[in-house]
């Protein structure tokens, strides 16, 4: 029995390692050295190729690689439309003003008490000298404001719904 547990394990060990990089790229210095024909192509299929001249094909065996390259192939416009949101991207939005302060302790402590209450829920500040804006959530409409700002009112006192204006939200490009 501990034989055949044993070499069952080994097994499907060996199936798991197996699969590791079926998934990978070519490794190429350039994408055109891969001008390999396939030697899969039949006669039957190149007379139904005829029309496509100097087609090249290659075979599957040489995506074994740890290493490969990927072309991204986009246009410039769609850099150009990022660039100009990111400068002057906004939208006009509502938010629920929660508390308005000099005094930083005060905003910390309604801070510590909206995350307990609502850990879902989006909280953030905004310092316009002298005083400190507690906001809560960005909404694109009223009618939600105004819903977000019922379930605030039962923890919070004198919370207001106000219009604000948000930057448009940008993923950044991840650079290695």
């Amino acid at each position: 029995m501990k034989k055949i547990l044993f070499y069952s394990g080994l097994i499907i060990c060996a199936t798991f390692h197996s699969q590791d990089d079926w998934t990978l790229y070519p490794k190429k210095e350039t994408p055109d050295n891969l001008n390999i024909e396939s030697t899969k192509l039949s006669k039957t299929n190149h007379q139904d190729f005829q029309s496509i001249e100097n087609a090249i094909y290659t075979d599957s065996v040489l995506y074994l690689s740890n290493e490969g390259v990927l072309v991204e192939n986009k246009d410039s416009k769609i850099d150009s439309i990022n660039n100009y949101l990111s400068k002057k991207g906004t939208y006009d939005g509502f938010t629920v003003q929660l508390y308005v302060s000099q005094k930083m302790e005060k905003v910390r402590e309604l801070r510590k008490k909206f995350i307990s209450n609502f850990p879902e829920m989006i909280l953030f500040d905004e310092y316009i000298a002298p005083n400190i804006f507690l906001y809560s959530g960005k909404f694109q409409d009223y009618n939600n404001a105004v819903f977000s700002k019922m379930k605030l009112g039962e923890v919070f006192e004198n919370t207001l719904v106000v219009r604000k204006r948000f930057p448009y939200y940008l993923e950044k490009k991840k650079e290695d």
